[in-house]
């Protein structure tokens, strides 16, 4: 498998790509926040949003905070992931718990503001 050329080769590149993807998720999960808060300003009957963004930079959030955490350790670690079967379903299990419980917060907030769907 060749490496990419994009791939961080110190540790300070990798806390850098981290901090983008952090920053890319908090601004899609910010945008998402926005756009109901507007709906609800606006005392809309509905509120339109765009979950896969939600789900999209809840993973950018969480993969950008291991990477700032962790550095050039976590990128290897998370490039280890494609040949490692086991510690791929863990990851997959751990990310896809925090999505479902960011959706279920999102629901549960929608339905404080009175908005059921």
């Amino acid at each position: 498998m060749s490496e990419p050329l994009w791939q961080p080769r110190t540790d300070l590149a990798a806390r850098l790509l981290g901090a983008g993807f952090f920053a890319g998720g908090a601004a899609l999960v910010a945008y998402q926040v926005k756009v109901i808060l507007d709906s609800v300003s606006a005392q809309t009957e509905s509120v339109t949003y765009f979950m896969a963004a939600f789900a999209l930079g809840t993973m950018g959030i969480v993969l950008g905070a291991y990477w700032l955490i962790r550095g050039l350790a976590g990128y290897a670690s998370i490039r280890a992931l494609q040949t490692d079967r086991r510690r791929m379903r863990v990851f997959s299990i751990v990310t896809a718990v925090i999505i479902i419980a960011g959706t279920i917060g999102l629901k549960f907030w929608l339905a404080s503001l009175g908005y059921e769907n």
